[in-house]
């Protein structure tokens, strides 16, 4: 009996997932807007480094290939320990300004401070933070300011496509920005530390800029948080026309995943094990079907085929529209791997939370006396 439940309650969660992933796919898509606007604000460009000399120097080469005039382009070195500083140094004659990190003083994460740092040095209209991983075609930047001023928001964040043909990585990478869109609400929006765009002056005005998030690993969420309260946050699914695109190696991924992953359900046992519960009824259906088998069950079997299949759409549906065509067929086959990978990266998460012991670029998150990542927002 216990087989029978299961199956439909894996048939359920199926349905359920696979609406919010196609309804967030067509709510979130970006469309060109084909306008431009007459005054356009200028950008800057801000990148928070530490230890990231592995990536800096191909994010930077691409951002200098942007058309948009009207842009300045910020690095910190938050302490590195390698020759970041020297990748920022020597693309001084391009015009990339070497910003120094401070001491991090207390309440506050490295990556936050170092925004708040950009922030405070800026001088642009609108602050572009994007991670070393991000890489931006020629027409990315205008693309996005268009987007800005055409939907009359005061930031977005968005999703990048996943485009590189080399690495394994982008076979066996993470799902977690599906994650985002099946949690997201609308007190709860979806967003990327990828890349986020937003006004300068409305940053600053926000509880002091970052200083109210600066033990959040995920400063981004809770500005946007702030800001869908009065629908001035706008969330896309980056295109190829779009032009905004990661590569990420796969411990990155893992790292990053285990650190965001608790506080994406809340910051709680409770709901992270109901996330586990999910994650264990999307795998049932690989499990049911041989054991339908064994007994000779045949419409119980093919009724497991087609909760598997259904699971195989949806995701389809999803690696379509964030990846590019080389990786589509071979990651679609890994599904069933990959919910097993999430499952153990959610427990290793919670594991890690509990045990504060929450590392990010060298430095421990959760060791400070007060954590509170989980904004609540007063009325």
């Amino acid at each position: 009996m216990w087989l029978y439940v299961t199956l439909i309650a894996s048939t359920i969660t199926s349905l359920y997932v696979g609406f919010r992933v196609f309804w967030a796919l067509r709510r979130y898509r970006y469309q060109d807007t084909g306008a431009t606007a007459s005054e356009l604000p200028t950008v800057s460009v801000c990148i928070a480094a530490r230890n990231e000399m592995h990536a800096l120097a191909q994010c930077l080469d691409y951002l200098l290939t942007n058309s948009y005039e009207k842009m300045e382009i910020l690095v910190l070195d938050d302490s590195s320990g390698d020759e970041t500083s020297r990748i920022i140094q020597s693309y001084a004659h391009a015009g990339v300004r070497f910003i120094p990190g401070r001491e991090l003083p207390q309440g506050w994460l490295g990556k936050n401070h170092a925004y708040q740092t950009l922030a405070n040095e800026a001088s642009g209209d609108l602050l572009l933070y994007i991670g070393v991983d991000t890489l931006l075609a020629p027409n990315s930047v205008q693309n996005l300011v268009n987007q800005l001023l055409v939907q009359n928001k005061a930031m977005i964040s968005v999703l990048p496509r996943r485009e590189d043909g080399q690495r394994l990585s982008a076979l066996f990478g993470t799902v977690r920005y599906m994650w985002e869109l099946v949690y997201s609400r609308r007190s709860t929006p979806p967003s990327s530390g990828a890349l986020w765009l937003i006004w300068r002056n409305k940053l600053l005005e926000l509880d002091k800029g970052l200083s109210d998030y600066g033990l959040s690993v995920r400063p981004e969420l809770h500005i946007a948080k702030q800001l869908q309260q009065t629908k001035d946050y706008y969330y896309l699914i980056g295109t190829r026309e779009l032009g905004v695109r990661y590569e990420k190696h796969l411990v990155s991924q893992y790292a990053s995943t285990m650190r965001v992953y608790y506080p994406l359900v809340g910051h709680h046992v409770l709901p992270a094990l109901l996330a586990t519960v999910v994650l264990g009824l999307l795998a049932a259906p690989y499990v049911l079907l041989p054991l339908f088998l064994l007994e000779n069950n045949v419409f119980l079997a093919l009724c497991s085929l087609g909760v598997a299949l259904l699971s195989y759409a949806w995701f389809l549906g999803f690696t379509i529209h964030t990846y590019s065509r080389r990786w589509r067929v071979a990651r679609v086959l890994m599904w069933p791997y990959l919910i097993v990978q999430e499952f153990v990266l959610l427990l290793h998460s919670v594991l890690r939370y509990q045990t504060r012991s929450v590392h990010w670029k060298g430095r421990n998150v959760t060791a400070q006396p007060t954590h509170h990542d989980h904004l609540t927002i007063s009325e």
